[in-house]
């Protein structure tokens, strides 16, 4: 394990975000296909008017392309337009357009290799530097397998695009007189061969991404959990408790009737507060006196739906993390129960979601999720229609926010 300061981790090298990598790739390839459209549609390899070869499976195809390619989108770029160019056999200014093009992708693709390379290399010296061991959970292992270097919507998407013109050939082959896969329609061919691809490509990424981080090795960082500092966004378990150290003899949270009928959370270690248990409702809270909340204030489920980024500001939590290996790995938390480094452990509540940042951390914004992935939105307090009871300066328990209780909901964090 390698345990970062905040100082390291601000100074680690920036790139250009994943956000504006795909619209640097996927917006000049659209112009060119657009430019092109004429050549392509009357093409001897594919004579067929636009609507023809739209379906579902050509939009999952582009759709995954688009938001899966990650930062292997110039190379995919490149490769599409390359794909043009030898299929078209262009002249004039359409073979100086697209040779434009393939110049410009391939420009894009090195710089940002040379950008994720910076990064890379940081970690590497983490590594050599990092020193004891951390043992994973048997079930955190399968975490870093080959397909779960991309999200399991991508590989959705792929498999759906691939589902859905067998299903149609299997029902047109049962419910019509054919009988040979070659008098069926030539566009369920297409569509078979488009998904084929978007399968082959994805688990080309996910197979890349794999073998850099083993080229790298498995090794845990512990980091800070400042929204300041990122670059990691954190999904945010405001509205649970911890069953092993707060769920009481006297908690009421496991009573569906008590507790709204929401749905149970799928990781066992976690159950919905409930906003009427005498421990952790919005009654029990308001009644504390300020030193009875001062020594809960850390705890996200007070805020409940409230919760924001004010509570990890200043409070030197920290996560511990394993499987970063440049921009586009999908590191995981290890959960570890002790402290490290002096730093206050905040892996029971938060968690990573990807190694993306903006390029300018000093604006990003915390990202606030359920352990189900639905959003939560923090009501502003300047529309707070409720009756306010007090406000509690949370300077002493060392979080830079001020807390504000109001009748019948919860405190606000300003």
């Amino acid at each position: 394990m390698r345990q970062i300061s905040n100082e390291e981790w601000k100074a680690a090298p920036r790139t250009i975000p994943n956000f504006w990598v795909a619209a640097a790739t996927w917006l000049p390839l659209a112009a060119l296909v657009f430019f092109a459209r004429s050549d392509i549609l009357h093409s001897p390899y594919l004579d067929k008017g636009f609507w023809d070869i739209v379906s579902f499976s050509m939009l999952a195809t582009v759709l995954a392309m688009i938001i899966g390619s990650g930062r292997q989108a110039p190379w995919m770029g490149l490769g599409v337009a390359t794909g043009l160019y030898f299929l078209l056999d262009p002249a004039g200014q359409l073979q100086r357009t697209m040779s434009l093009a393939l110049a410009y992708f391939l420009l894009l693709a090195v710089v940002l290799g040379l950008f994720d390379a910076r990064l890379r290399r940081e970690l590497r010296t983490w590594k050599r530097e990092a020193t004891g061991g951390i043992a994973l959970a048997p079930d955190q292992e399968a975490d870093f397998g080959i397909t779960k270097q991309m999200s399991p919507t991508l590989w959705r998407l792929a498999i759906g695009a691939l589902l859905y013109p067998l299903l149609r050939l299997g029902w047109e082959l049962i419910s019509t007189e054919v009988h040979s896969l070659h008098d069926l329609d030539a566009g369920y061919r297409l569509d078979v061969l488009g998904a084929l691809v978007l399968l082959g490509i994805s688990f080309l990424i996910s197979l890349l991404r794999w073998l850099r981080m083993k080229s790298m090795g498995l090794f845990a960082l512990e980091i800070p959990a400042d929204p300041r500092i990122g670059p990691i966004s954190l999904q945010v378990y405001g509205e649970a408790i911890l069953v092993e150290t707060e769920e009481t003899a006297n908690c009421l949270c496991r009573h569906q009737d008590q507790n709204g009928n929401k749905k149970a959370f799928v990781d066992p270690r976690f159950i919905f507060c409930s906003e009427t248990c005498p421990v952790h409702g919005v009654h029990a809270v308001n009644q504390l006196d300020q030193a009875e909340f001062l020594a809960i204030a850390a705890q996200p489920w007070v805020y409940g739906e409230n919760m924001n980024g004010k509570l990890l500001e200043g409070t030197g939590q920290r996560l511990v993390i394993a499987g970063l290996s440049g921009w586009d790995s999908r590191p995981v938390p290890v959960r570890a129960a002790w402290l490290f480094g002096g730093g206050k452990q905040a892996s029971a509540y938060y968690t990573p979601t990807s190694a993306r940042e903006p390029l300018n951390r000093a604006k990003r914004r915390l990202s606030v999720q359920t352990l189900q992935g639905n959003s939560i939105t923090a009501d502003i307090f300047e529309n707070n229609e409720k009756e306010e009871l007090d406000r509690i300066d949370l300077r002493p328990v060392g979080i830079n926010a001020q807390v504000v209780r109001v009748r019948g909901g919860r405190p606000f964090l300003i």
